[in-house]
């Protein structure tokens, strides 16, 4: 397997891959993700509804699913690893790493975060919280995620659907 270059997410990236695409948020072996401003909670009833916002207070010991802006077409022979960028992480931010972007998957990308600093954290729609970076895989899967994917095509924050 080999790790995408900055060439390569660019034209993927433009032409196919992200929507709407920023050309700022490409890195040398990463694309930055921004917030959508919709968000779920995990409160002692479940999960709230979706909400949408500009800013949101993300409050100490809380779960949260946030969504990316971008809406992501992954390519049938590449893999995507989401990882919380490095400023998020100096904020407080935690990820839990449940970011594993299959080939062929197509949606917006839900991230799992907590605050793991004792006081609040504010973050603004449309702010660099994630970074997705790409891998080519040496063959084409037999069955493709478009076929076997839970989360194809979601266009929000989205709960687990079991495993």
């Amino acid at each position: 397997m080999s790790i995408w270059n900055d060439r390569m997410l660019r034209e993927w990236g433009a032409y196919y891959g992200l929507t709407p695409f920023c050309d700022e948020c490409i890195n040398p072996a990463s694309v930055d993700l921004r917030w959508s401003g919709r968000w779920k909670r995990a409160d002692i009833d479940g999960w709230t509804n979706i909400y949408d916002t500009d800013t949101l207070v993300l409050k100490p010991g809380a779960f949260y699913l946030l969504d990316t802006l971008e809406y992501i077409r992954m390519p049938g022979d590449a893999v995507g690893k989401l990882f919380l960028k490095s400023s998020a992480g100096r904020m407080g931010i935690e990820h839990l790493h449940a970011g594993y972007v299959d080939p062929d998957f197509s949606g917006t990308l839900t991230m799992e975060v907590e605050i793991r600093v004792p006081w609040p954290v504010i973050i603004n729609n449309g702010q660099r919280l994630m970074q997705l970076t790409l891998e080519s895989m040496a063959e084409l899967p037999l069955v493709s995620y478009i076929i076997k994917g839970h989360y194809n095509r979601q266009n929000v924050p989205t709960e687990s659907k079991g495993l």
